[in-house]
């Protein structure tokens, strides 16, 4: 019996041994790897072009103020004549205010009367499309129009192959500098997208921040030509070295 007891704990002690041993072996073991970063770009023209039109109520020639029911009408109108379906058309605001003369007009009245006007976000296709907008536009109607936004109807596709290309752009550059030294890639231990849109001046601190910038640059290539979007992503990649 004794025996048995003596037998039994020596096995569980070199198991323990053999154990910590391996631990041990897996602390102090290194792993060859390589780290590199790789980048894309894409130009594309955006086939989707938001602009925001502040129409407001005026007064005519014989001082009659001129409703906003019949501009918002109006407006809806040329909007559909020009092309555009009703989905694309959409209220960004609704706002009432006191007339400028209105000191002058509390006199003649016991209740005041309000301007209103309403803001419509107009999503195009083409800056034709816009022109022709803006070119039946009643003056006296419209308060001001500008772009909010421009973007593409595959917008999400063309970021996919961004980085995908950002990706393929790590690895030839793992590749090359691996076989420099006389080392091959193995396989990837990490592949991270380094995002930098929320930290512009951390652009270095790769652990931290990723870059996905949208910028716009003018084509002049034939003409006056829409403003270009460009994509750029960057992807950090590990490799295990063989």
């Amino acid at each position: 019996m004794k025996t048995k007891i003596l037998v039994g704990l020596l096995i569980a002690f070199f198991s323990a041994v053999v154990i910590s041993y391996a631990g041990e072996d897996n602390k102090t073991g290194t792993q060859k790897k390589i780290e590199v970063t790789g980048s894309a770009e894409m130009e594309f023209v955006p086939n989707e072009i938001y602009m925001t039109f502040t129409l407001k109520e005026y007064l005519d020639a014989s001082k009659k103020k001129v409703k906003l029911e019949g501009i918002k009408t109006n407006f809806i109108s040329l909007c559909k004549a020009t092309g555009v379906a009703d989905s694309n058309i959409s209220i960004s605001s609704y706002t009432g205010n006191e007339r400028w003369d209105y000191s002058w007009y509390k006199r003649r009245k016991k209740e005041p009367d309000f301007m209103s006007s309403i803001s419509y976000t107009v999503k195009v296709s083409s800056p034709e499309k816009l022109d022709k907008i803006v070119a039946g536009l009643n003056e006296n109607a419209i308060d001001n129009f500008h772009i909010t936004k421009v973007s593409h109807s595959d917008i999400e596709q063309l970021r996919k192959e961004v980085k995908i290309n950002a990706l393929i752009a790590s690895k030839n550059k793992a590749d090359y500098l691996a076989k420099s030294i006389g080392e091959e890639l193995g396989e990837a231990l990490l592949i991270q997208e380094i995002d930098n849109s929320f930290f512009p001046s951390q652009l270095s601190n790769s652990n931290m921040v990723s870059q996905t910038t949208m910028t716009m640059e003018s084509d002049n290539s034939s003409g006056p030509n829409f403003q270009k979007i460009k994509l750029r992503y960057e992807m950090k990649v590990q490799f295990k070295l063989k």
